[in-house]
């Protein structure tokens, strides 16, 4: 049953009177773990002549009390609201406003169930991204603030009202245009927060402020902004290690906010480059617990950094092998008759030993991001790939002159991701990786560049099964046993096979040719392991599908908090909430770009897609260089996270995209 008060919220010019009804939601049913409470609000215009007055001291002010009935002087006493929650409803009416004057304003009110120490500050936006009926979310909380529970009657009065608010970590302004009614837009929405926020974002014990030490802060800002971000959530203070000139050094500048402090380091990777990161770390003024990298050709050097200084880390061993492609493969239980050479000249000699059976990938053991990774089909071939592999970091810092040569693995690719501690999974996704222009164009058997990536994937459940089990022991085979872990897999002898239907679409579906496998069952191939989080957007989009916040997980391990390293990796109990593919635009051509920005032009001239776009990366804009398709360079226009709430959607709405997306060249 709701109760009623009145709302009387007085801003710099007008004063406003509400008729406010509230009460408590009910637990929704088949939730054992729910570790909130919610408390709707909902606020009715009265028909009250609106004064042009000033609020306290010119200060906004929202005041509670009793209506007219109730006598009792002590109760009908006006109850001053919090700023902070003076401010979100202020702003919640002026953002309905601008719909109707009329209408009430639906906000629910966030209450924890326990008493401790909020693990991340912003666990309402985070996990709220998306759902339905939600307008608008807000924390009231600091990082690590303590959080209380009401332990009193309620009686409701205007004072009850007070006193829950002024408990609440946070607050939703809800959105009823889609015209569902206000009691089924409420259950909608508490189901929804059920879901979505039972796992423990309060803690029991005080969380100490860490510092971290970042080395190599990314290339710019909306490459990077929600790493920074999870980490102030945290209350995980950031000092970027990078060159003298990088975006994030001004401590004036736009981003100067997202970090504490910057030292600037010649992060080159050569034979300094463990002594100067070691040095930079101790010249710091403040004390830093622990160092982090997300830059492949920099963990090895970062782990062995932190070994010298006694941070926490994953032995540097263990990222050696992870970063050599041949010690890599050689690990595994079943080799495939990979082999090594450093050269032509050696390659000759092997062959004239060695039966090898075409299609052969070539691969340089020290790489990264399909770095000169080839598809050959004969001889030729072979040796013009192994050349270029093996001059590809002939004359780099780490001077590596070997390649791998494996077989070709015709199935399903995968993307897999990992979140371990002490050995265990408690977390891992799979991804289907859509096929590079090297797996079916002879003419870019040099590109193997992802074209798609798109998640959840449509793998049988007993495919997904040996996956999980078979890369998990390949991680624990190269000494890691915590943190966060990116894996590259293909399926062979797959169930499925990606092709196009009658009608011309591409997607992965159950094989034509079943009798080809010769009753054989799927067997996962190891790619690479990546010994870090998963790049940025497809990390960003696990976050807004499942939940769980690589970066934030990493950072928690760097710093040692196994206590929130485990509370937070939580996905959502009903699983994957949404589709989502993240689509790579590859350069048609070779020149100069000559449009501003491809991606913001294409959403400007096609809105209807922006609602499905949540984020995207435009890498090359006007100005910069386009290598082509003919270049063995990694190359790419932009990135794009597209979601929908169905498989074939999310897909078709990828289609319109590459058809619609332009861009000139000179």
């Amino acid at each position: 049953m709701a109760c009623t008060c009145i709302l009387v919220v007085t801003t710099e010019c007008n004063t406003h009177h509400f008729r406010c009804e509230w009460s408590k939601a009910d637990p929704v049913k088949g939730i054992d773990d729910q570790r909130h409470e919610s408390l709707n609000i909902v606020l009715y215009p009265k028909n009250t002549l609106i004064t042009q007055t000033e609020g306290i001291n010119g200060v906004a002010s929202a005041v509670c009390y009793d209506d007219e009935q109730n006598d009792d002087k002590e109760f009908n006493t006006p109850r001053n609201l919090t700023p902070e929650i003076t401010s979100f409803i202020i702003e919640s009416i002026n953002k309905c406003k601008g719909v109707d004057d009329k209408s009430p304003v639906i906000m629910n009110f966030i209450l924890s169930r326990e008493d401790g120490y909020l693990a991340r500050s912003d666990f309402l936006q985070q996990r709220l991204d998306g759902v339905k009926h939600v307008s608008w979310v807000v924390g009231f909380l600091r990082p690590l603030q303590q959080v209380s529970t009401l332990r009193v009657q309620i009686n409701g009065t205007a004072h009850d009202l007070s006193a829950h608010l002024s408990l609440s970590v946070g607050a939703i302004l809800l959105d009823t245009s889609s015209g569902s009614g206000l009691h089924d837009t409420l259950d909608s929405v508490e189901e929804a927060l059920c879901n979505r926020i039972s796992y423990p974002w309060v803690v029991s014990t005080p969380i100490p402020r860490k510092r971290l030490a970042w080395v190599e802060g990314r290339k710019d800002a909306d490459a990077s902004r929600r790493m920074y971000e999870a980490a102030a959530a945290l209350g995980i203070t950031l000092v970027i290690i990078d060159k003298p000139g990088h975006w994030s050094e001004d401590d004036y500048g736009p981003y100067a906010h997202l970090r504490e402090g910057f030292i600037a380091t010649n992060i080159d990777v050569n034979e300094g480059f463990v002594d100067r990161i070691v040095t930079a770390v101790r010249s710091y003024d403040k004390p830093i617990d622990g160092i982090m990298t997300v830059s492949d050709s920099r963990l090895i050097g970062v782990a062995r950094a932190c070994e010298i200084l006694g941070y926490p880390t994953s032995p540097s061993s263990a990222y050696v092998l992870a970063g050599d492609k041949y010690r890599t493969r050689m690990m595994e239980p079943d080799t495939h008759g990979a082999f090594r050479v450093f050269g032509t000249d050696e390659l000759e000699k092997v062959l004239q030993s060695t039966e090898v059976k075409y299609p052969l990938i070539v691969k340089p053991c020290l790489g990264w991001g399909s770095q000169a990774v080839t598809k050959v089909s004969t001889e030729v071939e072979l040796f013009e790939a192994v050349e270029k592999a093996c001059e590809c970091h002939a004359l780099s810092p780490q001077q590596r002159s070997d390649a791998v040569i494996e077989p070709y693995i015709d199935g399903p690719e995968v993307d897999a991701n990992f979140v371990l501690l002490n050995g265990e999974v408690i977390f891992c996704e799979i991804s289907d990786d859509f096929p590079s222009p090297g797996d079916r164009d002879s003419q870019q058997s040099h590109n193997f560049v992802e074209t798609m990536v798109h998640m959840p994937s449509a793998l049988p459940p007993h495919e997904l099964k040996a996956i999980r089990e078979t890369l998990h022991q390949s991680i624990l085979r190269q000494g890691f046993s915590t943190g966060t872990f990116h894996c590259e897999a293909r399926l062979q002898y797959s169930s499925h096979e990606f092709r196009q239907d009658d009608n011309g679409f591409e997607d992965l579906n159950p094989r034509r040719d079943t009798d080809s496998n010769n009753g054989r069952s799927a067997r996962v191939y190891l790619l690479e392991i990546n010994a870090r989080p998963a790049g940025y957007l497809e990390t960003v989009g696990v976050n807004l599908v499942y939940g769980v916040d690589y970066f934030a997980q990493q950072m928690l391990f760097s710093v040692n908090d196994e206590l929130r390293f485990k509370a937070l990796c939580h996905q959502f109990p009903d699983g994957p909430r949404s589709n989502l593919s993240i689509l790579v635009l590859q350069e048609d051509v070779a020149g100069i770009m000559k449009t501003e920005d491809a991606t913001a032009e294409l959403l400007r001239q096609h809105p209807e897609l922006e609602p499905h776009v949540p984020l995207y990366a435009t890498i090359k804009k006007k100005g910069d260089k386009l290598v082509g398709p003919k270049s063995s360079e990694v190359h790419f226009i932009a990135w794009m996270l597209v979601m929908a709430q169905k498989r074939r959607e999310c897909l078709r709405l990828v289609e319109q995209i590459r058809s619609n997306f332009r861009y000139e060249v000179e």
